[in-house]
């Protein structure tokens, strides 16, 4: 008998059944911790669409008020714990997104104020805010020091603050006076400039028109683990999901690359979604009332301690 031929027979056999035994496994894993481990829809669909989340370990969802809802999830990516909250408007409700800013200011880049100073500053001057994120990127000025530069455009009750785009900058998330939300290019944005009440740039497009974004630049920004923050916006421009992930926290939440970002975003059904600002910037606040006192609690866990201080903000706002 030819002895290389029942040798290679043999090691085909042998590597047939381990791809057999292989897929089997998968298919008992799947049958038996299907999605996952995840439960929520919305946290079932992430996990099914992207590949480097190993499993989903804790999940609360609850209603902070009529038209916002809180997922509050803990999942296993690239074998490091990372935990994420949306917070899912619906615009139909009595609620809408506003800009924030720094003491509530009609300007931007003279002063940086934390997302909780900046919440409370929008309810003292008689807004009801509900809830809270930071906003776009921004910068130190290198020719006056103490003022900062906004990332791209901001526009505030109406008022365009600051309509010089910014490096990359080349999009914006924006509320109409129709209440509808919108992301889109600078020049779609221009288009419909009389009728933006909120608007904001950010960094980097992930979906447009449902479909994922394949090119985009490939910096550290992108391709390291970070804390991050974005938007996304359903394609009847009703829904609104804020995302807050932490990072550079090892133990507790490791942070995401952007490629697994724009999977999120596919999974968690937007139609539309930005990158915003992100890293020790990565702040959600909730509204708190006791004694008829309102304060504005943390949600997540910034990877800045003290809190970091920044130029704007997203607040989720009573009509």
């Amino acid at each position: 008998m030819n002895t290389h031929y029942l040798k290679t027979s043999t090691i085909f056999f042998v590597l047939n059944f381990i791809g057999l035994f292989a897929l089997c496994s998968c298919a008992e894993n799947e049958v038996e911790n299907p999605h996952k481990g995840a439960k929520l829809p919305v946290m079932q669909s992430i996990a099914d669409n992207v590949p480097y989340i190993q499993s989903v370990d804790k999940e609360e969802s609850y209603q902070l008020v009529d038209g916002i809802h809180i997922v509050d999830v803990t999942f296993t990516y690239c074998r490091k714990p990372t935990r994420m909250l949306i917070a899912e408007i619906d615009l139909t409700k009595d609620v809408t997104i506003s800009v924030s800013t720094p003491d509530n200011l009609d300007e931007v880049g003279s002063k940086l104020q934390t997302v909780a100073e900046q919440a409370m500053c929008a309810e003292k001057a008689g807004k009801h805010v509900y809830l809270a994120t930071n906003g776009d990127y921004f910068s130190e000025s290198t020719t006056a020091a103490g003022t900062w530069i906004p990332g791209g455009l901001v526009y505030k009750d109406g008022k365009a603050l600051w309509t010089t785009p910014g490096y990359e900058a080349d999009h914006a998330f924006y509320i109409l006076k129709d209440g509808t939300a919108h992301i889109s290019t600078i020049e779609e944005f221009k288009e419909n400039e009389a009728n933006v009440m909120s608007a904001l740039s950010g960094w980097q497009r992930m979906m447009i028109d449902g479909e994922p974004v394949k090119k985009f630049s490939v910096n550290d920004n992108a391709m390291d683990f970070h804390p991050r923050t974005f938007v996304g916006v359903s394609k009847d421009n009703l829904k609104v999901q804020l995302f807050v992930l932490d990072g550079r926290q090892p133990n507790y939440s490791n942070g995401m690359r952007l490629e697994d970002m724009i999977l999120l975003c596919q999974g968690a059904g937007c139609y539309q979604a930005l990158n915003l600002d992100g890293g020790g910037s990565t702040t959600m606040v909730k509204r708190t009332e006791m004694g008829g006192q309102v304060s504005f609690e943390l949600m997540n866990t910034p990877s800045d301690n003290p809190v970091r201080e920044v130029l704007n903000g997203l607040v989720v706002i009573k009509k």
